[in-house]
């Protein structure tokens, strides 16, 4: 298989999950307003933020920066990307040049943590990966949420993530690839893991409908 899918670049949706562990609310500076589900383009609207069982596990280190399926540092599921812009210098993978306003396209850096990237579209954050926009994620030490590390295997996934996970056959490999998707009961979040070999080769969380996604915003 093609090392790039196998690591499941930031531009092809993967994964989802399983386990049993409760993690903490999503840790702010200004708390988000509670909405029914991730703001759909158009809306300006933030997400609705995790049931209490959805809540994130502690990091694993002091230099971790705080991620759940509503954020990543302090960036929000359906935020506009215009207000958070001005915010650090980002990098984006071009999706967007010459396309209408509204085009799907991917961020890193800015005020992101390092090794997670962003999907935007009509100017709203649907998604976050963890991987960076280059499809490389061998340096990438940031965990995602529920404590998730990529290289972790699918039984540490399995103890560290809530029940009710669902699994299916990876959409270009299913021979020896699948997704475990988790989907919170309380909001319009959920995270999928894709798993090679018994590990997680990378991640994503947000909108749920995003994270089904198979090609960038398609």
């Amino acid at each position: 298989m093609n090392p790039m899918l196998r690591q499941g670049s930031a531009l092809l949706i993967a994964a989802g999950l399983a386990g049993c562990t409760a993690p903490e609310p999503p840790v702010l500076a200004t708390p988000s307003p509670k909405v029914t589900a991730p703001a759909p383009p158009g809306s300006a609207e933030v997400a609705k933020r995790p049931s209490d069982s959805a809540s994130e596990v502690a990091s694993d280190s002091d230099d971790d920066v705080s991620v759940a399926l509503d954020h990543a540092g302090d960036v929000l599921i359906g935020q506009r990307f215009s207000e958070v812009e001005a915010e650090g210098e980002w990098h984006s993978a071009g999706l967007s040049d010459g396309e209408a306003a509204g085009a799907c396209e991917y961020y890193e850096r800015g005020s992101l943590p390092e090794g997670v990237a962003m999907m935007v579209e009509d100017d709203h954050v649907q998604r976050f990966d963890l991987a960076s926009i280059d499809g490389s994620t061998e340096a990438i030490a940031q965990p995602g949420p529920f404590g998730l590390r990529l290289g972790m295997s699918e039984a540490e996934a399995l103890k560290r993530l809530p029940p009710g996970s669902t699994r299916a056959p990876h959409a270009y490999d299913p021979e020896t690839g699948h997704y475990l998707t988790w989907q919170d009961p309380g909001s319009d979040l959920a995270i999928r893991l894709e798993i090679f070999e018994g590990m997680i080769s990378t991640m994503y969380w947000g909108a749920s409908g995003a994270v089904e996604l198979k090609e960038g915003c398609a």
